[in-house]
């Protein structure tokens, strides 16, 4: 008989530093599973093994007997039994040895029953066993505190046969919230911890008993949820060999996923989503039934390569990249290796479904691309299986940015086969290889620059468009001056702030958007134009030439006045300035001339010696008090009458009073021929 009852290891130590992340709440229970089916596989009665796993929740035993619905009440304790070997002297000296090596050949790691004492408060173990002629029952409780054994107790019993019964005592508060409730839930992870035994036919029957004697037995679980065509495929690296089980999984609210097992054992897993997008939410049968997909991935790498606490694999996630962003290859094995391998053989085993979602999906982004982004047309023709691989379902906004990403590293290629072709030593008419990377790379370069008119071409309909919308009412209301400014050139900024594709002065203008230096709403005082502390702050004032901020020694400088008026503006007056745009307009450029202006080297520019020209644009809507103010001024109407124009003789100022609509038309014009050969609609 078994004399020896202590652990050779310090139980409190052992249990606090065992990891078992809170979420893992069901291991323990997985882990006695596990004794179950090892003490039926050394017994050897695989056809007539039974595992029953009571449950037992929180509340009154009788009453919760006699409910029909129990699982919203928290699951307290597991009740496991099974008809193996039986707790006898091998098993338990194994169980008082630390970290044991018995059953080390079934990836046993001895330190099963301390995960069972992270997450339960104690553990009550009975068991009726064969020893020579006679049977016994040993029984005890296994707690962290003290040597770990109490009530222990042994006796020969008349019953002739081997059995255990493992009690999962009062769940820890942490751990039960993480616990599922239902019995389909528990069934379910149970099933996929131990999908390998179902797979291969070798798990012994497993019933699940709630507490009100619903009974659900896993094998049928398995066969209503885990149904339809397994598809297998082989692997290796470095010399390791791998295999992929795929199945289909039915009447589940889970998503696709890959799961790595060691020991027949699941360890961890993850979306399959992250790396075969297309695989979508969920999937149709030809019944109309909806699954995902599950990989399972085994091998005897895994087998070595799980931790002690079988909850992950001592392996890097990746191994250091080289300069050219590839692992090095050296003899260690990273996750990342063994995964993008899993899902080349996953992709190939979903082909047929995946090449359909793929061709379906690429001919809706191909119809976007036309339609609406065709500055992206270049990427069709030399990144198609790119696109063919974004997310699914992608509309507006977020197709762009995915389609914009892909611009970016097709236009990178480019730069980086420039610098080969551009840079390299041959002679173009001496090296065949020469000459055809000379020419891929023209065609592609010449592609690209044809891509990036297109997208500049794109973004001038849309501010047209964006423009046409801010003329229009919104909840009764006009936009404000600001907004409107805000278009054509960011308020109170400079150009040194702003980059070319922020600003839109083109729709004045082209001219306007090759200045030099131009202000936005800043004071005369703050830009320093001269030494004039006059605070007015004219809406765009923008400089040519060599007149401020100009490194070039120019005969002539020039300087033009933007000045921008709320839509349905009314209530403008002569007798104002501050109602009455052309003197305001006037002002400005009184300041200039009688304040000397400087250049970039400090030099005065005398404004009348060097007969410098001023332009001033007056953006705004027309109304009667305004053509008013526009005939005390003399202004004369342009041949389309949507606009009024005058020269000031004594300023040498020629001053245009624009209408949005004209603003809007004649940038419509001016950009016609070009969104015509993208087939972009001008109205």
């Amino acid at each position: 008989m078994q004399e020896k009852r202590e652990f050779h290891t310090n139980i409190v130590g052992k249990v606090r530093n065992t990891k078992l992340p809170k979420r893992k709440a069901l291991w323990p229970l997985f882990e006695t599973i596990s004794n179950s089916i090892h003490a039926i596989e050394e017994k050897g009665n695989l056809e007539s093994g039974h595992i029953y796993i009571y449950i037992i929740r929180n509340g009154d035993a009788e009453t919760l007997k006699g409910m029909n619905k129990i699982d919203i009440f928290p699951v307290q304790s597991f009740v496991v039994q099974d008809n193996g070997m039986g707790f006898n002297n091998n098993n338990f000296e194994s169980f008082l040895t630390a970290e044991s090596d018995y059953k080390i050949e079934k990836g046993a790691k001895g330190i099963g029953r301390f995960v069972t004492l992270k997450a339960f408060k104690e553990v009550h173990y009975k068991s009726s066993f064969k020893l020579e002629d006679d049977y016994f029952t040993r029984e005890f409780k296994f707690k962290s505190i003290g040597n770990g054994i109490f009530d222990f107790d042994e006796n020969v019993n008349s019953e002739k046969k081997s059995w255990t019964i493992t009690e999962l005592k009062n769940f820890k508060e942490e751990y039960q919230k993480y616990c599922p409730l239902t019995l389909d839930d528990i069934a379910e992870k149970i099933v996929e911890h131990f999908l390998i035994y179902f797979l291969q036919n070798k798990c012994p029957y497993i019933t699940l008993i709630d507490q009100n004697g619903k009974e659900l037995l896993l094998q049928n679980y398995y066969g209503s949820v885990f149904k339809g065509s397994i598809k297998e495929s082989n692997f290796k690296i470095l010399e390791n060999d791998f295999h992929l089980y795929l199945l289909r999984v039915f009447n589940t609210r889970k998503t696709h996923q890959i799961h790595y097992c060691a020991n027949n054992r699941e360890v961890k897993h993850e979306l399959l989503n992250n790396y075969i997008s297309d695989l979508g939410r969920k999937i149709d049968d030809e019944d109309n039934n909806h699954f995902v997909y599950h990989s399972y991935i085994t091998s005897p790498f895994f087998d070595e390569a799980v931790d002690s606490e079988r909850i992950d694999f001592n392996l890097n996630e990746s191994i250091d990249e080289n300069e050219e962003g590839e692992e090095d290859s050296n003899e260690e094995l990273s996750l990342k290796k063994i995964r993008n391998l899993a899902i080349e053989k996953i992709e190939v085993l979903l082909e047929p479904y995946l090449s359909k979602v793929r061709e379906h999906k690429f001919e809706n982004y191909q119809s976007h691309i036309y339609d609406s982004a065709p500055q992206y047309k270049t990427i069709l023709k030399y990144h198609p299986e790119t696109i063919k691989k974004l997310p699914p379902n992608l509309k507006g906004n977020k197709l762009d940015i995915e389609l914009f990403k892909v611009q970016n590293t097709l236009e990178s290629e480019i730069k980086e086969l420039g610098e080969e072709v551009l840079n390299a030593k041959e002679d173009i008419k001496s090296s065949e290889e020469y000459q055809k990377k000379y020419s891929e790379y023209i065609e592609k370069f010449n592609d690209i620059g044809k891509s990036n008119l297109a997208k500049h071409i794109v973004h001038r309909k849309s501010v047209i468009e964006l423009l046409d919308k801010f003329l229009g009412m919104e909840d009764n209301n006009f936009q404000t001056e600001e907004t409107i400014h805000n278009l054509f050139f960011p308020i109170r900024s400079e150009s040194d702030e702003i980059s070319y594709d922020k600003q839109n002065l083109w729709l004045i203008d082209e001219r306007l958007s090759y200045h030099n230096y131009l202000s936005s709403d800043k004071s005369f005082k703050s830009i320093k134009v001269s030494e004039s502390n006059d605070l007015q702050r004219p809406d765009l004032l923008v400089f040519n030439d060599s007149f401020a901020f100009v490194n070039d020694d120019a005969p002539h400088h020039s300087f033009t006045i933007v000045e921008f008026k709320r839509p349905e503006r009314v209530g403008y007056s002569s007798e104002s300035s501050k109602k009455n745009p052309i003197d305001q307009v006037l002002q400005y450029i009184r300041t200039i001339r009688e304040n000397k202006g400087i250049d970039r080297k400090g030099k005065i520019i005398d404004f009348v010696d060097n007969n410098t020209p001023f332009y001033a644009y007056i953006v705004l809507d027309f109304n009667q008090s305004l053509k008013q103010v526009l005939d005390d001024k003399d202004f004369k109407k342009t041949p389309d009458s949507m606009g009024y124009f005058k020269f000031h003789d004594k300023y040498n100022a020629y001053i245009e009073v624009i209408s949005y609509p004209k603003l809007l038309k004649d940038a419509k014009m001016r950009n016609r021929i070009l969104f015509d050969k993208l087939g972009l609609p001008t109205n």
